[in-house]
């Protein structure tokens, strides 16, 4: 049925034109297209027009009406709201992104700023023991100096001790010799 109507609409056509050409040669409202189609299939005798077309034309108005307003609409507005709880996420997701780089940023400066002061830290405290290290250093040194100092101090007494000592025992012994010598000769 569903090809007659369309070889119907085709032939109500001018030469060169579709169906979209006879469309739009019955005028532009889709009321004055369905009546024309209904006569031309009623003339050529594929629908009876009595009762049953007006009722269901009726529903079709019914349905036309009723269904955006118990159906599509609330389905419409559920998308919207979809979409707009959907938005919503990204938006909240950015946030939170943000946030988190943030909060990212943060932590890295915090721990560069850590590591400088651990740094400053280890530098004071290297450059103390270093202090602390000359300081024994020179302590050491100067004890050192002190007691070669005084090693050199008793070793000169015990060398004017033993040259005293010597000249004493040189003494001795050259006058030994000499009364030897003495003795030999008399």
């Amino acid at each position: 049925m569903l090809h007659d109507l369309a070889s119907l609409a085709t032939s109500a056509a001018a030469p060169g034109q579709g169906t979209e050409g006879a469309l739009s040669a019955h005028g532009s409202s889709a009321l004055t297209i369905g009546s024309d189609l209904l006569q031309r299939a009623h003339a050529a005798g594929l629908v009876d027009v009595d009762a049953t077309a007006v009722v269901q034309f009726a529903f079709f108005l019914l349905l036309a009406l009723v269904l955006p307003k118990l159906i599509f609409g609330p389905l419409l507005e559920r998308f919207e709201q979809r979409e707009a709880r959907t938005e919503g996420a990204r938006a909240e997701a950015r946030r939170m992104r943000r946030e988190a780089d943030d909060q990212v940023a943060a932590f890295d400066r915090a721990m560069n700023d850590e590591k400088q002061r651990a740094m400053a830290e280890r530098q004071a405290a290297r450059m103390q023991a270093q202090r602390e290290a000359a300081e024994m250093i020179a302590k050491v040194r100067r004890e050192t100096h002190a007691r070669i100092t005084v090693g050199i101090e008793a070793l000169r007494t015990q060398a004017a001790k033993a040259k005293v000592e010597l000249d004493q025992d040189a003494r001795q012994i050259a006058s030994q010799i000499v009364r030897k010598l003495l003795e030999g000769r008399s």
